[in-house]
Formats: structure tokens, sequence, C-alpha cells
């Protein structure tokens, strides 16, 4: 696997699975002019901001996600430091970027490198937790830089929620530093660029497809059916055939598509994908992408496992 060229901006979010690391693979099959893009499932926005298009609408079901990606589409990144410095005094915690790493280090008890500042920001990091979760209003920019620094200071820099909507990942080991800082003034600047609409909605509604419609490239990344990630919980047989169905909307209407998934995964198979690009051979192209997600912390008892990640995208219709 070549080095993700450095050209490529790096999402503000960190979202499991998200396509950096192959996106060179997989936007060579994407069409050379788009002047308006559904980055369907987007996550952290990864494909579509590195993606060329005149516009671009950024779609997902989280409404968490979908807020901060307009929240640091929005900001001006040096108030934005600064409020976050604000509130990283506040709540005690660590600020690498501004101070460095060691000084915080050296002030953990627990010396174990494995845990980071992990030890330094736990007393902090749940005060700061239990204050964002008793607000009743979570969509003020203080509420979302909170948000922001939750995500940061959190285990794996994860954003997770419990049934009632409340934040509910632990403290994790890493805190705002350097890599964080660059990735939202990369963000910022890029999408003020652009063309960006957000969009907070299950990919079934009816609006979204008043948007496909209007749309000449649909990029998808759905949650995989053998997928064990977090947020594949609740994606099923009927979710899958769900979004068959609109690829099958998207031939008929000879709209230009592309669907990033897993087919197989150690002994198991995407059945409903495997029929379905059986029967749809001649409207389809699918192309094997070399990589797997054996980093990933929900991956760690099948870490050997060989997963075969595709790209399947119109035969015809991409210009």
């Amino acid at each position: 696997m070549k080095k993700v060229d450095c050209q490529y901006i790096k999402s503000p979010l960190n979202y499991t699975g998200n396509k950096l690391r192959i996106f060179p693979q997989i936007s060579k099959f994407f069409p050379k002019q788009i002047d308006c893009m559904i980055d369907l499932f987007c996550g952290g926005a990864t494909v579509g901001i590195n993606t060329n298009a005149k516009k671009i609408i950024f779609v997902d079901n989280n409404q968490f996600v979908i807020n901060l990606l307009v929240y640091l589409s929005r900001i001006n990144v040096d108030l934005f430091l600064r409020n976050c410095e604000r509130l990283i005094k506040k709540y005690n915690l660590s600020c690498s970027y501004k101070y460095g790493y060691k000084i915080y280090r050296n002030q953990c008890k627990n010396k174990n490198d494995n845990n980071g500042l992990k030890d330094y920001n736990k007393k902090g990091f749940y005060i700061l937790r239990k204050d964002y979760n008793s607000l009743k209003n979570k969509n003020t920019d203080e509420a979302l830089t909170m948000l922001y620094l939750l995500m940061v200071y959190g285990f794996n820099n994860d954003l997770r929620f419990n049934s009632d909507g409340q934040f509910n990942l632990p403290v994790g080991k890493t805190d705002l530093n350097k890599n964080n800082v660059l990735k939202i003034k990369q963000y910022s600047e890029k999408i003020k660029k652009i063309t960006a609409q957000f969009i907070c909605a299950d990919f079934r509604s009816e609006n979204l497809i008043k948007l496909i419609k209007k749309a000449d490239f649909i990029y998808m990344d759905p949650p995989y059916l053998l997928g064990d990630a977090v947020y594949n919980v609740g994606w099923n047989n009927d979710s899958e055939h769900s979004l068959l169905d609109l690829i099958d909307y998207l031939i008929k209407n000879k709209k230009s598509f592309a669907l990033s998934n897993v087919i197989s995964k150690k002994n198991k198979i995407n059945e409903p994908l495997c029929y379905w690009s059986k029967k749809r051979s001649r409207y389809i192209s699918i192309h094997h992408i070399k990589y797997n997600y054996r980093s990933a912390s929900y991956n760690k008892i099948e870490r050997d496992c060989e997963e075969k990640e595709i790209l399947i995208c119109n035969k015809n219709y991409i210009k």
C-alpha cells in the first residue's frame, strides 16, 4: 500500500473505516467531471471533501456527526482554538499541541506508555462529559465545542452515544495535539472553498430521493453487513436489500455511482450483495481494493482474518 498523498484532507472526525488510505484506489473510478455529488453515509466526510466536484451533499443519519461537520465548516479556526483552550483550562486537561506531550506525561502516575495521557485527563474528562450530557441544548457553539473535545480526549477519538443520547465513551489516551489542530485547519480551509450541503437523513427517505434525482454522482459507504464496528449495529439484511433497491434505481435512471463494501470476511459472505451483483453483472463492474482494517479497535479478535473489500460502480455511465 502506497503512503497516502499529503494533498488529501484528513477528516477532523476520527471515523472508523474512513476511506482516506484507499481513496487513491477508489477515486480513479469516479467520474472525471462532477457537478453535484452525494456522499451518502458520509461519516467524517473524507471521500466527499477529497473529491473534485462543484457541489457536494454530505448525508448521514447521525445527527451528532452532521451537527459537528456543519459547525466545523463555519468556524473561525483561531477563535475556535481559543474556545477549546478555555475549556481545556476549565477542566484541567492536557493541551499537547501548545505545551508539548512530555510535560503532561511526566505527571501521570501510571507510567504504562500504552495509557498515554489517560491518567492525567481522567478526572477532567468525566466532569466535561457530565456537564455536556446535562445540557438541554446541545446545538449551541459551546456545546459543539465541548462535544469536539470529548471526541479528541475520548477513547479511540470516537463519537458514541447511548439510547438516551448521552455521550458514553470513557477517557482516551490522546488530547488536542498538533495533528488534530492540523486536521481542523485543513478541513476548515477546504470546506470554505467548495459548495457544500449537510443533511441528516436516512438513505430511504423521500427527500433524499429528490436530491438524488438532481445529482450526477452518488458515492455510498454504508455500514457493512459483515462489519463488527459499533456503527454497524442495526444494519441487517433488510437494510442491505433496501440499499440494493436504491442502486437499482440509480442503474435504471443512468446515475453514476460507486459503492464501497466488503463482499466476504473469513468464512462469511455478504449473500444479498453477492447474489445481487451476479444478477446485475451486465450493468456493474467490481474492483477489488487492497486494504483491511486490522488496526481498528473493534477488529482485535480477528485481526488476521481476510476481508475482501470491493468497489462497485457503473459499467457504462461513468464518463
